[in-house]
């Protein structure tokens, strides 16, 4: 069951809620959906702000209101789903073709860290480490302590132009995931795990147990990228 939307006063969060409410129930250009009533009720909105969402998509073609029958999907949605359908694909698979320069880099770099990491960097790896893998058991939100975690090692490989590299990368990956989920709720799980081990690896200055806990991490983002692209 949907959750009401708590910022009532965003036209765009009711815009979107609709997006994926037909997104959702495989909605096509032509097909009815639910009453204002019964979209008001189900959102936790007001009709005024529904009509105003309503009106905006109408005048974009995404809806179309018959007056006395209801409101359909318009005839742009689905001109535009097959169009994001197609761009989706292109940059799934310009991901992998980035992706693979990430595992020639971080093979690299992995070399310098083990290395030149000092003792007090592997301390400050364990605690960022540990807050990752708190967040992993809590099943909680952890996009932003994984980033931290590998962006970390990167800085203790003490080479701020492969670093800089690396953090590039990883921004260009963030866009992309920011933008597309990959229809998957709780992506890169199976990876997760190595991030421990990855650091332990690190902390025993075991370069070739560093890269295999790296590939595995790796090799799970490749399998959903992968996986998504065959939707």
């Amino acid at each position: 069951m949907r959750s009401p939307i708590k910022k009532m006063s965003l036209q765009s969060e009711i815009t979107k809620y609709i997006q994926d409410y037909i997104k959702d129930e495989g909605l096509k250009s032509g097909e009815k959906l639910p009453s204002q009533g019964e979209l008001v009720e189900m959102m936790g909105v007001s009709r005024t702000s529904l009509r105003e969402a309503i009106r905006s998509m109408e005048g974009q073609g995404f809806l179309e209101v018959r007056n006395g029958k209801g409101v359909y999907v318009g005839e742009r949605y689905q001109q535009d789903r097959i169009q994001m359908t197609i761009s989706f694909h292109q940059e799934k698979e310009k991901l992998l073709e980035i992706l693979e320069v990430r595992a020639v880099l971080e093979k690299e770099i992995l070399k310098m860290v083990v290395h030149r990491i000092t003792d007090e960097e592997i301390e400050k790896l364990g605690e960022l480490t540990k807050i990752l893998m708190d967040k992993f058991y809590a099943k909680e939100p952890k996009a932003a302590e994984d980033k931290a975690f590998h962006g970390y090692i990167y800085s203790c490989c003490h080479n701020d132009v492969m670093s800089s590299v690396l953090s590039s990368i990883s921004g260009w990956l963030d866009e992309f995931w920011a933008g597309h989920p990959l229809g998957i709720e709780e992506p890169f799980e199976k990876g997760l795990p190595f991030h421990e081990k990855l650091y332990l690896a690190i902390r025993e200055r075991d370069y070739k147990k560093a890269w295999q806990a790296n590939e595995a991490i790796l090799d799970d983002l490749r399998e959903e990228i992968e996986y998504a692209m065959m939707k």
